[in-house]
């Protein structure tokens, strides 16, 4: 990409094999979710130029034409060599995928050509239909070769600006716990060692060390770190079969960046893990529910257990439940034993919306509710991990959901989180858009929200509850004006 001075944001695309290319007069165009616009001056931002650019399969690029004053699929391009040759190709849209603490603001622009619903393309690679959950007998459901389709990331619109790449993301949580530099230190081998030769028996320990080191899953070098949050898998089994898993193997050409450990965990072994972490680790905070699980509630007696266990060593720190709220018998005996936390997974509070996303096996998203009304009664801290997707999520009636959860004291914070998601099928999940009411915009959202209740807290992470400062912390780091705090 060659340096432009031009003042609107150009255009990127990519070659069939990669190539990314600045359209020399078509500007770029974002999608809202419901139509295509051009951006206005606050919708962009600056991004690193080693952020990676995503091509993305089966679409073609959506750009502004300034010469037709229209937006336009870009349907072939025609690029000449250094050599003097000609090469005609058809485009495809790329995008970036915003790292943790960064909230997507709108979708690439794109025409999508495959919208098939995932069981539809798992059959016709020659499987069955995609099942729901599986037990440690075996495939009772669960999603063993799940869906094929554009990989799970959250396809965010990018262009180029002047001499920068810009992208349609806005930040949405401090980042001084999550930064890349405060992991994969060299010395993470000889932690990890060390720590499993004082537990060699523990299973869930050595779970761990596999998800710290092969999936550099942060929360798991926590572990060994001895620091912050830590994870403490224990559900190889879920109660839903996600669009957007992230922990299933699929049958196609990219791994799920972690895999779900294969072994139902004992109460001891886990109460190790938790005990530990809480006596030695600075802001000590431990999570069930990471990446490498399924739904750690279906492990219901186990994780009971596991928390009583450990609360009969230690009542330091944070002991929270990242879950998809589908057990709320499980999180009220949690919380009698000892947790203090709670954090359920939500796309939306809209029904069919929700069904068609989770497509939950054997519960309702009145467990959901329920689960976080428990969660008021038992004195925890209330999260939910809000999978947005702009133009949907950003519904005025969304705002009005999560404003009765609020006033009825049954919410603290919501984490903004991406829903990664093929959204070449996703986009045909969702309403029409003359039946969503008012969309708001992703910022306008959380403005919206922040207006409402000036207490509600926003980020991307789990609260550094165990923090003595927490409560200092401005409740919207990403607000005008409110700078992210670095300590």
């Amino acid at each position: 990409m060659g340096k432009s001075n031009r003042q609107r944001p150009r255009m990127l695309f990519a070659s069939p094999a990669g190539e990314v290319f600045e359209h020399p007069t078509w500007e770029l165009a974002l999608d809202t979710g419901a139509e295509f616009v051009r951006p206005g001056r606050k919708d962009l931002v600056t991004i690193p130029d080693h952020w990676d650019i995503m091509t993305m399969a089966g679409t073609r690029p959506i750009g502004f034409d300034p010469d037709a004053g229209r937006f336009a699929e870009l349907t072939t391009y025609t690029v000449e060599r250094p050599d003097g040759s000609r090469e005609t190709f058809e485009p495809l849209a790329v995008a970036v995928h915003p790292p943790p603490g960064y909230v997507r603001r709108y979708h690439s622009a794109a025409a999508y050509l495959d919208t098939l619903h995932p069981d539809e393309k798992f059959k016709s690679l020659g499987g069955g239909k995609l099942m729901v959950f599986q037990d440690d007998a075996g495939a009772v459901g669960g999603d063993d070769m799940a869906r094929p389709g554009l990989p799970l990331w959250a396809y965010t619109a990018v262009g180029f600006a002047g001499d920068s790449k810009v992208a349609a993301l806005f930040l949405a949580d401090e980042t001084s716990r999550w930064a890349p530099d405060l992991y994969y230190e060299p010395n993470l081998d000889e932690l990890v060692a060390r720590r499993l030769s004082d537990d060699p028996d523990n299973r869930v320990l050595k779970q761990l060390a596999t998800c710290a080191k092969d999936y550099r899953c942060c929360c798991a070098q926590n572990i060994f770190y001895e620091r912050w949050e830590g994870a403490v898998p224990t559900a190889p089994a879920c109660t839903a079969a996600c669009l957007g898993c992230l922990s299933k193997d699929p049958a196609w050409n990219t791994e799920a960046p972690q895999k779900r450990l294969k072994f139902s965990p004992k109460p001891g072994e886990i109460a190790r893990i938790m005990a530990h972490h809480l006596e030695t680790a600075a802001e000590p905070m431990v999570s069930f529910g990471q990446g490498c699980e399924g739904e750690p509630t279906m492990n219901g007696d186990v994780l009971v257990e596991s928390v009583r266990l450990c609360r009969a060593e230690t009542s330091k720190g944070v002991i929270n439940i990242n879950t998809n709220g589908s057990r709320p018998e499980v999180i009220r005996r949690a919380a009698e034993a000892g947790a203090n936390a709670l954090r359920i997974s939500i796309n939306t509070f809209d029904r069919d919306v929700y069904n068609a996303y989770y497509r939950p096996a054997d519960y309702t998203i009145d467990d959901v509710l329920q689960s976080l009304y428990i969660g008021r009664d038992q004195g925890m801290y209330l999260s939910i991990n809000l999978l947005i997707w702009p133009g949907w999520t950003d519904r005025l009636q969304e705002v009005e959901d999560i404003s009765a959860l609020v006033e009825d004291g049954a919410l603290h914070m919501i984490q903004l989180r991406n829903l990664c998601v093929d959204p070449g099928h996703f986009r045909t999940v969702l309403p029409d858009k003359d039946k969503r009411g008012l969309l708001l915009g992703m910022r306008g959202f959380v403005d919206e929200l922040h207006r409402r209740h000036p207490t509600l807290r926003f980020g991307t992470f789990n609260p550094r509850l165990a923090a003595p400062w927490y409560e200092e912390v401005p409740p919207w780091v990403g607000a005008r004006g409110v700078s992210a705090p670095t300590g």
